[in-house]
């Protein structure tokens, strides 16, 4: 379901949603992000424009997750975990609390 959203910063934003997913409090949603069906985004965390998350994927509280970024269907993500952009998270992946992947 594509739905129009106004994300804490205020901004309105297009996001494709499926079913079952949710969204917590203070998350900030980037435009034409595509969330698929039984995913959660933890409290606090930042999905960048143009990412792609996968069917049942859980990301944790206080995640960053940058533009472009694609996490693969049935991954965690842990708490306070940032993923740069133009990264892509294989499928069935656990990525641990804390971790930074694809920064210099």
């Amino acid at each position: 379901m594509n739905i129009t959203h106004t994300n804490p910063n205020g901004k309105t934003v297009q996001v494709s949603v499926g079913k079952n997913v949710t969204i917590a409090d203070g998350s900030i949603i980037g435009e034409y992000v595509t969330i698929c069906e039984d995913s959660t985004i933890g409290s606090h965390s930042y999905i960048g424009s143009y990412s792609y998350i996968g069917k049942h994927v859980t990301i944790g509280e206080h995640a960053t997750i940058g533009e472009n970024a694609t996490i693969g269907s049935y991954s965690t993500v842990g708490k306070n975990v940032t993923i740069g952009e133009n990264v892509t998270i294989d499928r069935d992946a656990t990525i641990a609390d804390g971790s930074t992947v694809g920064l210099r």
